[in-house]
């Protein structure tokens, strides 16, 4: 655990980042139909999780987001809000999430996340999840690369 803050769950540091579409569903209340886009979890826990993505997004508990991923060989669908902007290597941003769910789905997660540190433990590689085995900062500049050429053709 970081040294400094005050937990309320364990969150544990991920040794690979875990890849997760993300999603914004609500803001300010109204449902959102917008695409997603693949964001690389750096650590998670029952009640939040931290994260790194190439788009600028304001901390703001009015932007509800949802993940999806899958973790322990299972599938996971998170939800919650910004509570923490920074940069990150400059081109890059990471966010603090903090989640917005009921009690079950926050023990769910505990439960994996519990799973995963016990493998870290015996020194056994997590592989039964979408676990970004190359460079984060290379995989976000593709990321960048893909949505700037998105937008591109949607204004063509």
């Amino acid at each position: 655990m970081e040294e400094g803050h005050q937990r309320e769950y364990f969150r544990l540091k991920l040794e690979h980042a875990l890849c997760a579409e993300m999603t914004i569903v609500l803001v300010k209340g109204k449902t959102m139909e917008i695409g997603s886009t693949t964001v690389l979890i750096e650590d998670i826990g029952a009640g939040g999780l931290r994260f790194l993505s190439h788009l600028k997004m304001p901390a703001n508990d009015q932007l509800v987001l949802q993940f999806e991923t899958v973790m322990c060989a299972q599938p996971l669908k998170m939800y919650g809000h910004v509570v923490r902007t920074t940069r990150w290597e400059q081109d890059f941003y990471e966010y603090a999430v903090r989640f917005t769910m009921d009690e079950v789905q926050h023990q769910e997660i505990n439960r994996l996340v519990n799973r995963l540190a016990i493998r870290y433990r015996q020194k056994r590689e997590a592989t039964d999840g979408r676990f970004l085995k190359g460079d984060r900062r290379e995989f976000l500049e593709k990321m960048a690369q893909a949505s700037h050429v998105l937008q591109a053709k949607e204004r063509s």
